[in-house]
Order: structure tokens, then sequence, then C-alpha cells
């Protein structure tokens, strides 16, 4: 599994050894303060993506303020991130975590874990699965836009990538990768977009590919984007 990961995310590494290092950053060279930050999530609604990183432990945070919807889009948009920056301490500081998840298993399965309880293995991510599923099919975008918005709007997006997707030997691996470029993309838009209410603050911005993996062994976080923006 280990040699599996690797060969689509070399720079992957233990959640847990990400978070440190990004924290020991923050802290060390840009003066992050624990106790003045807070934090917000735009990762999948999927329970298994807690255990990816541990920013919560180092921060004492055990609800973070949620963005994101299916596959990690950040479908809370101006009003959600706005929300979450109106609560950012005087003088104080944020961390946004942000990206897309797949699975790999111990028999080298790509895009489904095995979750605690169950004696099967389930998809990883779900929604993408469903997703290059629809594409496969011919029926991406057909969904009822009303009742399964979310999924909706996730074929909309991945279709437009549809034929590089389903080119590949691997497609949720390619459909991950075009996810992670859209939650980057639209991130980015919406602090942009928000910044003239920003003021006295930092904002990281910690973007990557989440790793799940078999339950009784540890998460990896391929890391794409640490950067931080002083307001």
């Amino acid at each position: 599994m280990d040699k599996l990961i690797k060969s689509f995310y070399p720079n992957a590494k233990d959640g847990k050894v990400v978070t440190k290092e990004c924290m020991d950053q923050l802290k060390n060279e840009h003066g992050f303060d624990s106790s003045k930050t807070i934090m917000a999530t735009s990762v999948c609604s999927d329970e298994i993506i807690r255990s990816s990183t541990n920013f919560r432990d180092y921060l004492g945070v055990e609800t973070p303020f949620s963005m994101g919807g299916l596959a990690g889009f950040p479908f809370s948009g101006l009003t959600g991130l706005g929300a979450f920056t109106a609560h950012i301490p005087d003088n104080g500081f944020a961390i946004l975590v942000y990206g897309p998840h797949i699975g790999f298993t111990k028999e080298d399965k790509v895009g489904f874990v095995r979750r605690i309880g169950q004696d099967h293995d389930s998809t990883c991510c779900g929604a993408l699965k469903a997703s290059v599923d629809a594409m496969k099919n011919g029926t991406a975008g057909q969904r009822d836009s009303e009742l399964d918005y979310q999924q909706w709007k996730l074929e909309e997006t991945l279709s437009s990538e549809g034929k590089q997707i389903l080119a590949e030997s691997d497609p949720i691996v390619e459909a991950t990768e075009v996810m992670y470029s859209a939650i980057d993309k639209r991130i980015k838009i919406l602090l942009e977009k928000s910044s003239g209410n920003l003021k006295n603050c930092k904002i990281a911005l910690v973007g990557g590919v989440i790793i799940n993996t078999d339950y009784e062994l540890p998460d990896w976080f391929d890391l794409r984007e640490f950067s931080v923006k002083s307001y």
C-alpha cells in the first residue's frame, strides 16, 4: 500500500507529521499563537476525514468551522467564509485546511477503504466515485439539482475534464486531482473577495489531498499549499 501511495503522491507523509511541521512553522516563522487561533475546514462530509490530521489537538478545537461539503468543495461560499473570518480574535490567526480525499486499502485497491466495524471495503471518496461512474454511464449532470445539489455540482465541475479523467487507468485519482484544483481555486477566489473585510489578522492556507487508509493504519496528507496571508 505504501509503495502504491508513493507512486501517485511521492511527497505524501503521515498526516500527523505534516500537521506538526505546519504548526511548528506557523509558530516559529509567522508568530501564530494557538490561544488566539481558530480553524476552518473545506473537506468532505465523510466522517473518515477526521483522522487525517490533528490540527484540532494543537489548537484545542473540537469542532472547527465547516466550509466544505461533498468531496471538500467549499459550498458555504462567501457567506461561510465571511462568518468564519468574523470570528477571528483581535490581532489573531486562522488556519484553513482544505482538499479532497482518496482511499487506499492494504490490498492496493484505489478509491476504497476498510472502515471500522465493516467486513468489506467501501468507496472513498464516494461522491467522486459516483461522479466518475456517472461520466462513464453518460448520466453526469442529470441528477435533481435541487434535491441533490452538491453531487450535481461535483459532476458538473468534473465533466469539464471528463475525457482526461476517463482516459486514466485510475480515473478516481485524476478526478481527485481535478477536484483539488477546483477547491484550491475557489478558496482563493473567496478569500480575495472577502479581503476587504479583514484586518489585523493572519490566515494560513493548508491545502492538499487527504489519503485515507484502512481503519487501523495512519492516514496520509499530500501537502500542496502552505502559505500565510497577512491583513
